[in-house]
């Protein structure tokens, strides 16, 4: 069996189109072990939430595929499985909270019956054994009155409770691996951290793998212990956390962090990365980042930059980085 919990191997997700094929997903690798917290950034329309869907076998059926590439959970490859093989693994083994859970959870069914759905099916438990099974992990997200809570409706309760709603589906049947799409969007600061706070102590726990996905470096700071940057499709950078923030090397890490609101004299305007991400449909010939990058060279719009990893396994995607490595070489 493979050290890694789950590894992701040349990953290519692609959508038909009017248009014509997008490739959302480009060749991506990633691996995680077990109670590791795995961190994915960047812009909105890089890939982040793809790439979990992907893992997840979530991907619209009429114009979502995986063209290309290997998702090896435990050993075993969930590309090739059957759709009956994956309801087996999907909400027991692995689980998935969203992004927004208003429109995850079912609006017209009682929250104790949601929790204890997964349940019920999984761990092949009574109707009365999980109801009390979604009263304990309602508690344990940190909900008060668990007893009431599991007969209201979603609406009955607030954007922080739901949060933790989606969490106690998630958690219910002890998942090896957790896919946290940007779980705290939608929440002010204050439910922000103790949501943060409730995933690190349910890691602890159960000793559960998170692959975070989300825009917010903040997150990244506090929750991750790696962290894959994606741009266009593509993985450009990926370290350990403390590396990233300390010596990020591709010049796209570098503006997300310049971007970061900073308590320094002298600087009036948050920095920001100028142009947007391209269109799939039109991807630059060279590297993706150059049309935005401020240290391009002509080599960048000719050609297209490899993932090359240093010895301490810092990889990034970047001639200039490239050059510089050859030159110490040399």
């Amino acid at each position: 069996m493979t050290a890694e919990l789950l590894e992701v191997s040349g990953l290519r997700t692609e959508f038909v189109t009017g248009g014509g094929v997008i490739r959302a997903v480009d060749g991506i690798d990633l691996k995680i072990s077990r109670g590791e917290t795995l961190g994915i950034v960047g812009e909105s329309g890089c890939g982040k939430s793809i790439t979990s869907l992907s893992i997840m076998q979530l991907l619209p059926k009429k114009i979502g595929r995986i063209a290309a590439g290997e998702i090896r959970f435990k050993g075993e490859d969930l590309v090739r499985k059957s759709a009956r093989d994956i309801r087996r693994v999907r909400g027991n083994r692995m689980a998935m909270i969203f992004q927004e859970p208003m429109t995850s959870l079912n609006p017209v069914i009682r929250i104790g019956r949601q929790v204890a759905e997964s349940a019920r099916y999984h761990l092949k438990i009574g109707r009365k054994e999980a109801e009390l099974l979604s009263i304990e992990m309602l508690r344990k997200v940190g909900i008060s009155r668990p007893e009431q809570i599991v007969k209201q409706y979603p609406h009955e309760l607030s954007g922080g409770m739901r949060q933790r709603v989606m969490i106690a589906m998630a958690m219910v049947c002890k998942p090896e691996l957790l896919i946290a799409d940007e779980p705290t969007t939608a929440l002010d600061v204050t439910i922000q951290a103790q949501i943060l706070d409730l995933m690190r102590e349910l890691q602890q726990e159960e000793g559960t793998a998170i692959l975070m996905i989300t825009h917010d470096l903040g997150v990244v700071a506090e929750m991750c212990d790696r962290v894959v940057v994606m741009y266009a499709g593509q993985v450009v950078e990926e370290t350990d956390v403390r590396t990233l923030f300390r010596s990020p090397q591709h010049p796209y890490t570098q503006g997300l962090l310049d971007s970061l609101p900073q308590l320094s004299e002298g600087r009036e305007r948050l920095a920001s990365i100028p142009g947007q991400v391209p269109n799939p449909l039109e991807l630059p010939p060279g590297c993706r980042f150059a049309p935005r990058c401020p240290v391009k060279m002509r080599q960048c719009e000719e050609s297209a930059p490899e993932l090359l990893s240093t010895e301490s396994g810092h990889q990034c995607r970047c001639f200039l980085r490239q050059m510089e490595k050859e030159a110490v070489g040399s």
